[in-house]
């Protein structure tokens, strides 16, 4: 991977790993270096008092302010689905299990979300962890020793009992609902204020991997600055513990551990399916 360096923040690039085709343009240069700068450390980050992820790391405006994760809640039945399948429906298949994640969550009057998009018909939804959600799992089968060593560099612990466990779902999965379906289970639970609808293209530049507690990106503020030509992915990952434990058995420090591994390794193979070798990657501390 390439690393770079500007006046004040470090990124580096996604690199070969990368297979997706969201990257910086020809037409995105010349703000580009003043766009990493101010968004990688933080300028454009603003409080939230919500603590779990239950917004999409999509860079396009359309959200409210909310904590983000690949696919909103989708994270977490994907955190259990590549762990211990706690949450697995009967039939064995990600709608039942998602169906199964977001009535907990509700029960346990916990806020939930996702997102579509002004695209949005009945082959897919608009959002890209959803409606790609196996070519994601593929990626960490696929390429999980280069997404362990990811995840550790953002200072998450992965042994590697966890991270065999994570590759070895991933790789067994063959059963994938299609996004509009998981995108039905969210819409029957919710009323329509709670899921976002975002609009124009895929501008993102950059994906900040956010680790400073209870922030979350600004996607207004960052548009009426620079314009929807320039947009950022943005993943709160300081989230990643709790949304663990409120998925884990209350006793069991491994499987929680396993869980917080499991939702880096789903948002950095998101990364890698969406984005291409180009599109520059900034850690907030």
């Amino acid at each position: 991977m390439t690393v770079g360096r500007d006046t004040h923040v470090e990124y580096f690039e996604l690199g070969d790993l990368a297979e997706g085709t969201i990257e910086p343009r020809s037409d995105q240069q010349e703000r580009l270096e003043e766009f990493t700068r101010r968004v990688g450390s933080g300028e454009f980050h603003v409080v939230t008092d919500i603590t779990i992820p239950c917004g999409c790391i999509d860079g396009r405006c359309g959200c409210s302010l909310k904590p983000n994760s690949a696919g909103g809640s989708e994270s977490f039945m994907v955190a259990d689905d590549l762990t211990t399948k706690q949450f697995a429906s009967r039939n064995g298949t990600t709608v039942g299990a998602y169906d199964k994640v977001l009535r907990y969550l509700v029960e346990s009057k916990l806020p939930i979300g996702g997102h579509d998009d002004e695209g949005k018909n009945d082959q897919k939804t608009g959002c890209g962890a959803n409606d790609k959600l196996a070519a994601i799992y593929g990626m960490i089968a696929r390429k999980g020793a280069s997404i362990r060593e990811l995840t550790e560099s953002l200072g998450i612990a992965v042994s590697d009992e966890a991270h065999e466990l994570i590759a070895k779902n991933a790789a067994s999965r063959t059963d994938f609902s299609d996004g509009p379906v998981l995108l039905e289970s969210l819409e029957k639970l919710v009323d329509a204020s709670h899921i976002d609808h975002l609009h124009g293209n895929h501008n993102e530049v950059l994906a900040v991997i956010n680790l400073r507690v209870g922030t979350t990106l600004d996607r207004d503020a960052l548009a009426a600055e620079f314009g929807e030509n320039y947009e950022a992915f943005n993943v709160d990952a300081w989230t990643f513990d709790e949304a663990a434990s409120i998925i884990s058995s209350p006793d069991s420090a491994q499987e929680k551990q396993q869980k917080v591994a499991a939702l880096a390794y789903y948002n950095l193979a998101a990364a890698l399916v969406l984005g291409g070798p180009k599109l520059r990657v900034v850690v907030l501390q």
